[in-house]
């Protein structure tokens, strides 16, 4: 399960100040801060099945590793975001040009609820996004988390839209701790709650 917040950054917030805030330095634990380039492509089919049973399928490159990930049953409310996923570790030269949902078959249940989906059909990308992750690692005693900034851009068809992302992820522990986190950098910043995925945010550009 990933539960995660996430909020739109205001365009005259820097996101220095965000991370440099006194309370998030405080819970901060001893990790160095990270930079990750990250190139995402989204695939279903031509008309979208696995979208319309609420599916994502994803190859993920993140500096020189490559991820494919499954997100499934999700649901968002106030920026919360609350959905089944699995992540597998792929080779780059593992990954052919349009991936086949075979490279999933070791995910159990969900891989097969795909092929019954798919009906043999080919995964065509659909979704396509890069941008930058700045992230860091918090600790509050209670709960850990990961506190992440993306910057960069979405693309859909022959359109595209910019990223400007704050996440706080949960990783262990309560919600409620991610929330009190939430609630304190949103009243001390430009940050909007926002329901919707990247994903989704991608797909209204094709439609």
């Amino acid at each position: 399960m990933e539960i995660e917040l996430k909020y739109l950054i205001g365009e005259n917030t820097e996101i220095d100040r965000i991370f440099n805030d006194d309370f998030i330095q405080s819970i901060r634990d001893d990790k160095d801060e990270e930079m990750i380039r990250m190139h995402a492509v989204y695939y279903d089919t031509e008309d979208d099945a696995l979208a319309e049973h609420c599916i994502a399928l994803r190859i993920r490159r993140e500096n020189d590793y490559y991820i494919g990930t499954l997100k499934w049953d999700g649901t968002s409310e106030n920026g919360m975001h609350r959905r089944q996923e699995v992540n597998i570790p792929l080779n780059e030269e593992d990954i052919p040009a349009v991936p086949k949902a075979d490279i999933f078959q070791p995910c159990g249940e969900i891989y097969d609820e795909i092929c019954r989906i798919l009906k043999g059909r080919k995964l065509v990308p659909r979704v396509e996004m890069t941008f930058v992750r700045r992230q860091i690692r918090l600790d509050t005693g209670k709960s850990i988390c990961v506190l992440s900034a993306d910057q960069g851009e979405i693309r859909g068809g022959d359109r595209k839209i910019p990223v400007r992302e704050l996440e706080i992820e949960l990783l262990t522990g309560s919600e409620k701790e991610i929330m009190a986190i939430g609630d304190r950098l949103s009243a001390g910043y430009d940050l909007k709650p926002e329901d919707r995925s990247k994903l989704e945010r991608g797909f209204r550009l094709i439609r």
